[in-house]
């Protein structure tokens, strides 16, 4: 699940009086799914959304515009309810419903302001930044297209199953290599062909295994790879991976890998094992970030002052906007007259100007990485890499 800079920006520009935005995590199974744990939890955000729409001043008759779509999800809980991901977010005002299942964890979030609180949705806006995995061994060959929240199987026409479903003579763009047996295998494939004194087939023996994993680069890098520039992660053992990496002509196989047999993992399990090996690759564009900041951190592109990283954010100057998870900082910012007030806590008509400069950033065309207290490059809730000096 990705979110697109138009639904991003959909929310983003939206602002009203009566803007409920609402994230509680989820359950897809269990004891949360059975005791309608979510379905509490959610008509409790909205029963506190009303109360706070009525301190706003709004009328009933306004409020129940705004919540009657939230309040008729709680119905639903045979298909709604029972079909979650990791967490849930809505969004409701008079004009805009969007209801998001989100493949990542968040914390609990009601708001009621003059805009939506998007940046949790932060994660969901960056590069999916893609993968493949190739589970590979003698008696099969798998692959899967991957990302940071999720991963599925894909079908590449004419991969081999393994060994065993392979022959040597069917043509493909003018070059003799090994194929799948059978009829299925086109034209010049010989069903039943034999190899030097084996019967019927390719015996299970380690002198095709050269063979086999060709047929499987070639099938790869002319049905997917020649276009892609992106990791491909080896799921096998030892030997057949140190076999494939000898032949493959695809030049960005990741450095890490799962060793041993996995042709009968489960796919959720699969991807647990591997996620955690990709952790560096997601994080290339902030480390990447960060050490610009580092190393300009002595001149004017760079800031960790609030104050003059938020109208920079406004005014298309950030290039890179570092944000402290789960952090606010309240006040106005009055674009037209560069005016800004930043106050202790939430005032009546405060918004969070985190979030603000978050939609700012991205809006103009700059990243945005959310971080922990930890990884933050200062002692800051918020700083920024300029574009250029201000």
């Amino acid at each position: 699940m990705i979110i697109t800079k138009e639904e991003f920006s959909e929310l983003a520009n939206h602002q009203a009086h009566d803007c409920v935005t609402i994230y509680i995590p989820t359950h897809s199974s269990g004891y949360g799914v059975n005791e309608k744990h979510d379905i509490i939890t959610f008509k409790n955000n909205l029963q506190k959304a009303r109360q706070q729409l009525e301190e706003k001043g709004l009328d009933q008759a306004a409020i129940d515009k705004v919540l009657r779509k939230g309040f008729r999800l709680l119905d639903d809980d045979e298909g709604f309810w029972k079909n979650q991901s990791a967490s849930l977010a809505v969004f409701l005002s008079e004009k805009i419903v969007k209801v998001i299942k989100l493949p990542i964890q968040v914390k609990e979030k009601l708001m009621v302001n003059s805009s939506f609180f998007i940046a949790p949705l932060l994660p969901l806006m960056k590069a999916r930044k893609p993968f493949y995995l190739l589970v590979l061994s003698k008696h099969d060959a798998k692959v899967y297209e991957a990302d940071a929240y999720g991963m599925k199987k894909i079908d590449v026409e004419g991969l081999p199953d393994g060994m065993d479903d392979v022959i040597r003579f069917e043509e493909k763009g003018g070059k003799q290599l090994m194929r799948r047996a059978g009829a299925s295998a086109g034209s010049g494939a010989t069903e039943g062909a034999n190899f030097h004194g084996h019967g019927a087939g390719l015996a299970d023996d380690d002198e095709y295994l050269d063979q086999y994993l060709k047929e499987v680069d070639q099938t790869l890098w002319t049905e997917l790879l020649s276009t892609q520039n992106v990791p491909l992660v080896i799921a096998a053992v030892d030997y057949v991976l140190a076999a494939y990496k000898q032949v493959s002509k695809y030049k960005y196989i990741w450095n890490e890998h799962l060793t041993g047999n996995f042709e009968h993992e489960e796919r959720n399990s699969l991807y647990e094992k591997i996620r955690g090996k990709m952790e560096p690759y997601f994080k290339e564009d902030t480390k990447k970030a960060l050490l610009n900041y580092y190393n300009n951190s002595a001149n004017e592109l760079t800031s960790s002052i609030p104050e003059e990283v938020i109208p920079a954010s406004h005014f298309g100057q950030v290039s890179d906007l570092f944000v402290q998870k789960d952090q606010h900082i309240w006040g106005r910012f009055n674009e037209a007259d560069n005016e800004l007030l930043i106050h202790e806590s939430k005032g009546p008509d405060d918004e969070c100007l985190i979030n603000k400069a978050i939609v700012k950033t991205i809006m103009n065309g700059g990243a945005v990485h959310m971080l922990d207290k930890e990884k933050m490059p200062a002692d800051t809730e918020i700083a920024g890499f300029y574009r250029y000096s201000t």
